[in-house]
Parts: structure tokens; C-alpha cells; sequence
């Protein structure tokens, strides 16, 4: 067993936390209401695929039935996640695809598939079985951190079975009452590959299924986020030293839904998210059992403060804006609202700043020890792009053995040979979150790795 210490992190001091256990979701007033009327596909997370559609609007669809299929991985399926009329197709630049909504029917069909028997089973029909059934849409693929090729099989498999981000609900949520689908999904998985399976939670976990798990190779962390990022548990385990290196990430969640299809022989469609953040009303935030592809509209429903609101679909350092006509990301468990700030404080950097969260010390406050002290923060950046100042400071935030600032440079100068000798293939673009948080060149980090992922994968997996 290895244990992750993690002391160069932090956890961001936000105001509107969620807390507690899950509580019942409420729509207007009622309380574990009925499913929403429209359920969408969310694909806009898929940007590197190509799809081929299934089905169109107008045709009528069970829960679990394929609509879509990757047109790079013949086979790999996109499923329904509820039962009725396709109503609208969405797309955006270049006639991308980005959603596919769902008018969801009163009594719902599910797609009801053969019990897999573990045991009577080859890898290779398993592969088949969770391609079609839309299981290997929840299995992602380091280096690059791209959806994983079934037809290579991995050295290692890395099981997230922790959350460090702000607001993120613990993985123990998401499996509280499938314990046994949980160690499923790890049977599962471990039939996939011909290494191990590498189970990683928090150190001060009590949740038995983590402990008592079977069949893998268990792992510790402790300390502030990114602790939860999987990379680091991949660089301090296991190590990609190549681009021929193949290594699959799940998460708790994940697990969960592969156990089921296979216990089961049905797509599970639940999880447990977070609302939360400064612009959710004090009593209104926590977490919530609700459904994948939920619309953002029944999300915001009575608990939004009044003014203008900045909605994000995933965490508040990693997701995206949305609206109201827009639904919950296919890999987002949060749903933050904070507020949108258009105005310049006028010599805002003049002041003492006695009310101001700042990490490099700037403000007054940031010389203050007071680690309990939460802050309303809003999206002014207070200040535009300028040129990189100090790379010490975003490696205090930075635990990967990799040099930020060097790195970044070197993609966006597309020089990749170097990039990739600073340790662009064991990166990811979540790893880059916190230091783009503390940057007071206001540079986004994250994006400038993601396209260098993305385009150093098109050269390199050709």
C-alpha cells in the first residue's frame, strides 16, 4: 500500500459549501418529485469524437437503448439515459454534437440486457457486452486522458474513490446502498486487464466497501486538492514514462454503474450531486440524488439568489457555464452558481484589502492566519492576461513533478518533444486548475494543456 501525502495544494476558502448527508431533492416545493420532463445526452464533453446517430428526433427510446456510436471506436455506444420521445438534437460550431433531449414518458421502457456471469465469460465478449450496453463511455485513457481504446488492453486500471475539489460530494455518497455493485464494477474491471486495479481513498476513510474491497491494490491519500486528481496517484504509483503506456481511470461512480450493468443488465442512471456556491441561497445548498442529463432549470428552481448568476455545470475550477436551457455534464456531480461581476473596483490593487482572499499575499488579509474564514467570491478576475510573473507561485500548488510555468510555455509554443520531456503526457488539464486560481497573470492554464493534449495526441495516435 502507498500513501499519498500531498503538502503542495489548497483548499479554496468559497462561501456556499454544501453540507450534511443527501438530503431529498425538491422541485418546487415537492419533495422527491417525479422525474423531470426532459432528460438530456449530454455530449459536449466528447469534443474529440465523432458520432454517427442512432436514432432521430421523433423516434421513441428506451433507457439504456443506443442513440449514438463513436465512429472512431465502431462499437462503442452512447445510451439513452431515460425512456421516451427524442425531441430535439443540438449541435454547435461545425455541426458538432452537443446534446440530445429526451421527452421523458410517463412510464418509462428500459433496455433489459443478459446477466453477465464473470466467471463464464472471455475479456474479450465482456468488452463487447460493455461496449453496446454504454459502459466504455465512463472509461477514460492515460496519457491524454481520452476515452479508453477497448482493443488495447491496459497495464493498470486507477479507481478514484475520492474528492478534493470544492464542493464535490465524497465518493462515499455515490455508493452508500450499491456496495455490492461497487465490488462488482472492481471484479469487473479487474477482468479487463492483465495488471492490477488500483483503489485509491482518502486515509481517514471509515467507509467499509473501500476497506473491505477485494481483488485490488489499495492506496491512501491525504492532504488539500488536488489530492483527488489522478495523475497524482498515477505518477506516484505507476508511473507513464511513454506514449505507447496504457492506463484506464474510473471513479467511484463509474465503478458503480459498470457493477450494475453487469448485476443488473440496465444502465444506471442515478447519481449524487452538489448544489452550491455563493449565489445559492444559505438553506438550499447540499446534496442531492438526482438523475444523469438533468435540465439545469429544475436545478436553479427556487434557490438562486437574485441578480445576475453565473451557473456551472461541474466544479467551480474545471466546469463550464451554462443556462437555463441547458443540462447537468455527462461527468459533472456539481452544480455551482456564483455571482457575475461586470464592473472594475476602481484601483482595486491600491487597497488594503482587509476583505479579500488572495493566496499571493497582495491584500492585507492574505497575512492574516485565519483558516476557518470563508469568502464570497464572484468571477471578477480583477485584472486581464499579462506576462508570466513568478513560477514559484503555481508550484506551491502544483504536488506532479512537473515544472507549470516551463510546461506551459512549451505548448503553447507547439514545441511537443520538449513538452513532452517536461511531463506533458502525464498531465492532465485539472492539474492545472489550482495554478491558474493563483496566477495573478490571469493565464488560463488549464485550456492552453488541453488543446496541447488534444493536438499532441491527433500527431501521436495516428
Amino acid at each position: 500500500m502507498t500513501n499519498i501525502k500531498v503538502t503542495k495544494g489548497l483548499d479554496i476558502p468559497i462561501k456556499g459549501k454544501p453540507e450534511g448527508n443527501v438530503k431529498p431533492f425538491i422541485v418546487s416545493g415537492e419533495a422527491n418529485p417525479l422525474p423531470p420532463s426532459q432528460i438530456a445526452l449530454d455530449l459536449t464533453s466528447f469534443e474529440d469524437i465523432k458520432f454517427r446517430l442512432i436514432s432521430t428526433v421523433g423516434d421513441s427510446v428506451k433507457l439504456g437503448q443506443p442513440i449514438a456510436e463513436d465512429k472512431g471506436t465502431p462499437g462503442r455506444m452512447f445510451v439513452a439515459p431515460a425512456g421516451g420521445i427524442i425531441k430535439e438534437i443540438r449541435r454547435g460550431l461545425k455541426r458538432r454534437l452537443l446534446d440530445i433531449v429526451i421527452d421523458v414518458a410517463e412510464q418509462e421502457e428500459i433496455q433489459q440486457k443478459d446477466l453477465i456471469n464473470l466467471s463464464q465469460i472471455s475479456s474479450e465478449e465482456l468488452i463487447s457486452k460493455l461496449l453496446e450496453g454504454g459502459l466504455f463511455t465512463h472509461i477514460r485513457q492515460r496519457p491524454f486522458n481520452i476515452l479508453a481504446n477497448p482493443h488495447k488492453k491496459p497495464r493498470s486500471i486507477f479507481v478514484k474513490a475520492l474528492e478534493s475539489a470544492p464542493f464535490s460530494p465524497p465518493a462515499e455518497f455515490q455508493i452508500a446502498g450499491y456496495e455490492k455493485e461497487f465490488q462488482m464494477g472492481l471484479n469487473t474491471l479487474a477482468k479487463l486487464t492483465s495488471g492490477s486495479v488500483h483503489l485509491v481513498y482518502r486515509k481517514s476513510t471509515m467507509n467499509f466497501p473501500f476497506l473491505n474491497a477485494t481483488g485490488v491494490q489499495k492506496h491512501t491519500v491525504e492532504g488539500p486538492h488536488p489530492a483527488a486528481n489522478q495523475s497524482l496517484h498515477i505518477q506516484n504509483i505507476d508511473p507513464i514514462r511513454s506514449v505507447e503506456d496504457v492506463v484506464w481511470t474510473v471513479n467511484a461512480h463509474d465503478v458503480v454503474t459498470i457493477g450494475y450493468f453487469v448485476m443488473h443488465g440496465r444502465y444506471f442512471v442515478d447519481r449524487i450531486i452538489s448544489i452550491a456556491g455563493p449565489g445559492i441561497l444559505e438553506d438550499r445548498t447540499g446534496y442531492f440524488k438526482i438523475r444523469e442529463g438533468y435540465p439545469i432549470e429544475d436545478l436553479i428552481s427556487g434557490r438562486v439568489h437574485k441578480g445576475l448568476m453565473r451557473f456551472v455545470s461541474g466544479d467551480i475550477l474545471t466546469g463550464r457555464p451554462v443556462n437555463t436551457e441547458d443540462y447537468l455534464g455527462f461527468n459533472d456531480y456539481c452544480f455551482c452558481v456564483i455571482q457575475e461581476n461586470l464592473s472594475r473596483e476602481f484601483l482595486n490593487f491600491l487597497r488594503i484589502g482587509t476583505n479579500k482572499y488572495t493566496f499571493s499575499k497582495t491584500y492585507l488579509s492574505g497575512h492574516f492566519d485565519n483558516t476557518e474564514r470563508e469568502y464570497d467570491f464572484t468571477t471578477s478576475q480583477h485584472g486581464e492576461h499579462r506576462p508570466f510573473i513568478d513560477a514559484t507561485l503555481y508550484d506551491k500548488v502544483m504536488p506532479l513533478d512537473v515544472p507549470t510555468m516551463h510546461l506551459v510555455k512549451a505548448v503553447l509554443a507547439e514545441d511537443y518533444d520538449l513538452a513532452a520531456e517536461l511531463g506533458l503526457i502525464e498531465v492532465d488539464s485539472e492539474d492545472f486548475a489550482l495554478a491558474s486560481f493563483v496566477d495573478p497573470s490571469k493565464i488560463e492554464m488549464g485550456e492552453i494543456i488541453k488543446k496541447g493534449l488534444n493536438r499532441y495526441a491527433s500527431d501521436m495516435l495516428k
